[in-house]
């Protein structure tokens, strides 16, 4: 195991925080000295080589206001930089038990929070807090490689659970204490297991996995925790390094319905008098695997992936590889719900959106993208097809492309991850990836990338005054065939169109 090795920095602020609490103690000889921990994340980051901007003070003796104050106190007095205290109140639904505060200390964001230990009731993940020990604070952690404490002070990493250590060593996840009362205090850590298992690639301990089998923690689960902290979790886990194995233990621990919690049945649509069920769940996991094989460095035969084959144009368009990955890995997880609809207010809408609406409270743009997504899929392969056959018009391809949006970059993704799942084999992907890299060609070479944004040559008011019209509903069909023109005629030039519009739209009117 690496020793904690400092950055310049980051061994500036200790020093710095060590002067604070002498300067603290010599005005207040009467009172215990203050003894300042790093916490969390940073310290097992740090143990296992990693960067970490995410500093955690603990302080044995003192709110983390205070300290703050004292802090800001010594930086105005010698003549650093200043910043602004963020105090961040109690907020159990964000899972924030216990005031913070928050300032820049050389540049870093460093939050200060006083030990504490938490006492639990039956029906709530809201403990009672109170000040503690560092063992208190270590054991009340969700996991012991997230319990470790670097003491300023002495220079030495503390492990106060005991396991803490050697769980980082050997690739493990566990509580600090009996897994089964850990999550009855507070279910949502079952999913930071689930996370932080995935993100490191690490064992999750046996007597934790049982723990997590329990069906009184499901329910709990579903009745303890808000849906906007579900979404937060599975969001870290589908950006994280390893998004299959995260939809891999959803699956494990059968946790899918919880997670991606579904409008009440009474509700979905149903289809020749019978409800619709969702499609087997194991196709999140395969369909994971897919999009990953397709957005990854290469294919197995060393050809560039379909992702990493698109011009930046592209990627742009699509609004970054972050931005898709993230939109694609959604996509994915929610496929079991792609082909369900279910009654919202007055709207028929698919049961996916809901879910990501309500059932994880993520964005509006998230909702869209995701079913999207799933309907454009179908079409897009299709198009695919016909653009290898020879078949595909310039004026098709555009309509589609302003059809899917900004998002048909991950759309062709989508629809090669799907068209994987009926094919095996590394000839299978060479071949669907070929297929949907030519459409992506024919765009580029068409200059279609951003038809999505096209304007009319000519626009409606224009074109009702050359056909002697109000504008009305029947303009729309109108700029309809202006477009269909325009993709046609990629050359054309306005008059050209206005000649259109009056020699053929309007011989077509009479």
């Amino acid at each position: 195991m690496k020793t904690v090795s400092l950055t310049p920095t980051e061994q500036e602020i200790c020093e710095l925080l060590l002067n604070v609490v002498e300067t603290i103690h010599a005005k207040q000889p009467e009172q215990p000295k203050l003894v300042l921990r790093i916490a969390g994340g940073w310290v097992r980051d740090k143990l296992l080589g990693l960067e970490s901007h995410d500093i955690d003070i603990a302080i044995d003796n003192m709110s983390g206001f205070d300290l703050a104050q004292h802090v800001n106190q010594y930086l105005s007095e010698h003549g650093y930089p200043v910043s602004t205290i963020a105090k961040i109140n109690q907020n159990p639904e964000r899972s924030k038990h216990l005031e913070t505060a928050t300032t820049s200390v050389l540049g870093l964001l460093v939050d200060f929070v006083n030990l504490r230990s938490e006492t639990y009731n039956s029906d709530s993940r809201i403990p009672q807090i109170e000040f503690g020990t560092p063992a208190d604070d270590a054991l009340r952690r969700d996991i012991t490689i997230n319990a470790l404490f670097y003491n300023i002070h002495s220079r030495q990493v503390e492990d106060f659970t005991g396991r803490g250590l050697a769980d980082l060593r050997d690739g493990i996840v566990r509580t600090p204490l009996e897994p089964f009362k850990t999550f009855t205090d507070d279910p949502l850590r079952v999913l930071r297991v689930l996370r932080f298992a995935s993100r490191f690639n690490y064992a999750i301990d046996e007597e934790t996995a049982e723990a997590i089998m329990r069906p009184e923690i499901k329910c709990d689960l579903d009745a303890k925790i808000s849906r906007e902290r579900v979404g937060v979790e599975l969001e870290k886990m589908a950006a994280g390094p390893h998004p299959l194995l995260s939809i891999q233990l959803i699956l494990r621990f059968g946790l899918y319905a919880s997670i991606f919690r579904t409008p009440p049945r009474d509700e979905w649509v149903s289809v020749e008098d019978e409800i619709s069920e969702p499609k087997d769940v194991a196709l999140a996991e395969a369909l994971t695997r897919n999009v990953l094989e397709l957005v990854s460095g290469s294919n197995r035969d060393g050809s560039a992936s379909l992702l990493r084959s698109m011009p930046q144009q592209c990627l742009d368009v699509g609004g970054g590889e972050t931005a898709m990955r993230r939109s694609l890995m959604l996509a994915a997880f929610l496929y079991p719900y792609h082909d369900l609809l279910v009654r919202d207010k007055k709207k028929t809408v698919p049961v996916a959106y809901v879910v990501v609406r309500d059932g994880i409270k993520l964005s509006h743009l998230d909702s869209e993208s995701t079913v999207g997504l799933h309907q454009y899929a179908a079409p897009l392969a299709s198009t695919a097809n016909d653009c290898v056959a020879g078949t595909l018009s310039r004026k098709t391809l555009g309509l589609q492309i302003r059809s899917i949006g900004s998002r048909w970059p991950q759309s062709v993704l989508f629809a090669a991850a799907l068209e994987l799942l009926d094919t095996q084999g590394a000839t299978a992907l060479a071949a669907v990836t070929d297929k949907y890299k030519a459409y992506v060609n024919r765009v580029v070479a068409e200059d279609l990338a951003e038809a999505y944004a096209m304007k009319h040559i000519v626009d409606g008011k224009t074109a009702a005054k050359i056909l002697g019209i109000k504008p009305g509903p029947a303009l729309k069909g109108v700029l309809d065939r202006v477009m269909d023109w325009q993709l046609d005629h990629p050359q054309g030039t306005r008059d050209e169109c206005e000649a259109f519009i009056k020699d053929t739209i309007g011989a077509d009117m009479r």
